[in-house]
C-alpha cells in the first residue's frame, strides 16, 4: 500500500478504521520503538499502527491487525521523502473466515498547519471530588438546613471548575429497582445546594439509575433548570457519550464519564435515558473526537473493585488505552476508598478518589475523602494535589490539616506521596 504525504511537513499519520458500522480515527506520531503503539479494539479485531523512526535506520510504517492474539496482517511501508507526491492511500481490506467479517483501513500523513493550534491563556484549575450520595445521611444533613460542602468550601471556592460523582438519582418519581439491595434517590431540595458547590457532575455510575428512566430524565430536567452541567449521561445513547465541553480562560475542556460497575441496564439506548457504558471502541472514538473539539479532555470512570486500595489489571489497561488514544489525563471513583496515582506517558491517573460524601461506612479507608486539585493548560497537566479529608458519621468531608503542594508537576520523573497510604506507579 501507499501513503498520501501533505507537500508541507508531516507531523503525524491518520489512520481511518472500518468494522461494520463501527467507525475509528487513529492519530500517530513517531516512536523510536514500534511496540509502544497501542492495539485499539475494532468488533473482533484489532489495529496496530507503527510510525517507527529511532534515528538508524529510515523511518517506516507499520500497520498490524489482529484477530484475538493471532496477527492476521502486516504491512510495512517507508516513509517517503518531505514533498515525495504518493497515490496511496486506497482502502485496505482484511477478511476474517473463521468469524466472516471484515476490517477496512487506510492512513494518509497530515501537514501540521492542519493541527488545531494550542490555546494560549492562563492556566485553570479543575477540582474533582468523588462518590457524593445526596440520599440518607447527606440528604438528611440538608434536610435539617444546613449544608454538607461547608468544611471543604474554602478549597472548592479556589478552583475554575468544580467536579465531581453524583452517586444517586435525584428525583420524586420512578419506581425502584427490585434486584438491587442500596437504591439511592435524593429529594429535590438537595439540587440548590450542589449548585452552590459544583459545577458539574458525573452521571456514570451504578446508581445513576436506581429508580428508572423515568426518574433518570426527571433528574436531567432538573439539573438543566438548576443549573449544573452534567456528562456521562443523556436522554439518548448519543448524548451520553457527547463531551461536555467548558471554556475557561480561553482553554477548551473536554469532559467524558464511563461506567464499568453494573448493572448494564442503566445504559442510555436510543430513545431513552441513562448512562454511558464503557466499551473499549466507543472510548477510544469518543476520546478522538473530544481531542478534534477541545484542547484538554478528561475521561472520569467508575470502575474497580470496592475497597481495593490498588487499581486491577482492567483499570490500567483501560486508563493506558484512554491515554494512548489522546486523554490529558484520567480520573476515576467507585472503590469507595482511594487508589494510586499512576503517570502513564506523561499524562496522570488517578485510579480513586474514594468516597465524598457518603455515610454508613466504619473503616478508616472508606471514610478518606480526596479533593483532586489539577492545574491544565493548553500543553495538558501542569500539576496536580491532592487535598484530603476525613468523612464524619453523616457522611460530611472535613479537610485535615495540611499546607497543599504539588504531588507531581509536568516534566518531573517521579510522583511525590499525594498522601503517605496512596501506592505510586510511573512508566
Amino acid at each position: 500500500m501507499g501513503f498520501c504525504v501533505a507537500a508541507q511537513a508531516a507531523p503525524w499519520l491518520e489512520c481511518e478504521l472500518a468494522q461494520g458500522a463501527r467507525e475509528l480515527r487513529l492519530t500517530v506520531r513517531p516512536t523510536p520503538d514500534p511496540y509502544a503503539a497501542p492495539r485499539v479494539p475494532v468488533g473482533p479485531f484489532s489495529f496496530r499502527a507503527a510510525w517507527v523512526d529511532d534515528g538508524t535506520q529510515p523511518a517506516y510504517v507499520k500497520l498490524s491487525t489482529y484477530l484475538a492474539q493471532d496477527l492476521v496482517h502486516q504491512t510495512l511501508q517507508a516513509v517517503p521523502p518531505q514533498g515525495t507526491p504518493d497515490p496511496g492511500g486506497d482502502w485496505q481490506r482484511v477478511y476474517a473466515p473463521g468469524v466472516g467479517q471484515e476490517l477496512r483501513y487506510r492512513c494518509a500523513f497530515k501537514d501540521g498547519a492542519a493541527a488545531r493550534p494550542v490555546t494560549a491563556g492562563r492556566p485553570v484549575r479543575l477540582a474533582f471530588v468523588g462518590d457524593m450520595q445526596l440520599d440518607d445521611g447527606p440528604g438528611r444533613v440538608i434536610r435539617r438546613g444546613l449544608d454538607p460542602f461547608a468544611p471543604f468550601q474554602d478549597w472548592l471556592a479556589q478552583a475554575d471548575v468544580r467536579i465531581g460523582n453524583l452517586e444517586c438519582v435525584v428525583a420524586t418519581g420512578g419506581v425502584k429497582d427490585p434486584f438491587k439491595p442500596f437504591t439511592f434517590r435524593a429529594h429535590p431540595r438537595v439540587l440548590p445546594v450542589l449548585r452552590k458547590h459544583m459545577d458539574v457532575v458525573a452521571l456514570a455510575n451504578n446508581h445513576s439509575g436506581d429508580f428508572g428512566p423515568a426518574a433518570f430524565g426527571e433528574m436531567l430536567d432538573r439539573m438543566e433548570r438548576e443549573g449544573i452541567g452534567f456528562f456521562g449521561g443523556g436522554r439518548t445513547l448519543g448524548q451520553a457519550h457527547q463531551p461536555l465541553i467548558l471554556e475557561r480562560q480561553g482553554l477548551r475542556i473536554a469532559l467524558l464519564g464511563y461506567n464499568e460497575f453494573m448493572p448494564r441496564r442503566f445504559e442510555a439506548d436510543l430513545d431513552r435515558p441513562g448512562i454511558a457504558w464503557s466499551d473499549d471502541e466507543q472510548v477510544w472514538l469518543d476520546i478522538q473526537r473530544a481531542r478534534q473539539q477541545a484542547d484538554v479532555v478528561i475521561p472520569m470512570m467508575h470502575w474497580g473493585v470496592e475497597h481495593e486500595p490498588l487499581s486491577n489489571a482492567r483499570q490500567r489497561a483501560l486508563a493506558h488505552l484512554m491515554i494512548d488514544a489522546g486523554a490529558t489525563a484520567v480520573v476515576g471513583g467507585h472503590p469507595h476508598v482511594t487508589q494510586e496515582v499512576e503517570v502513564y506517558k506523561g499524562r496522570p491517573i488517578v485510579y480513586s478518589l474514594g468516597n465524598f460524601l457518603f455515610d454508613g461506612f466504619r473503616d478508616e479507608d472508606n471514610n478518606t475523602a480526596w479533593m483532586l486539585d489539577l492545574t491544565v493548560d493548553g500543553e495538558g497537566v501542569k500539576h496536580l494535589q491532592v487535598v484530603s479529608g476525613h468523612i464524619d458519621r453523616d457522611g460530611v468531608p472535613h479537610p485535615r490539616p495540611q499546607v497543599a503542594a504539588p504531588c507531581w508537576r509536568r516534566g518531573e520523573s517521579q510522583v511525590a506521596a499525594c498522601q503517605p497510604s496512596a501506592p505510586r506507579l510511573m512508566h
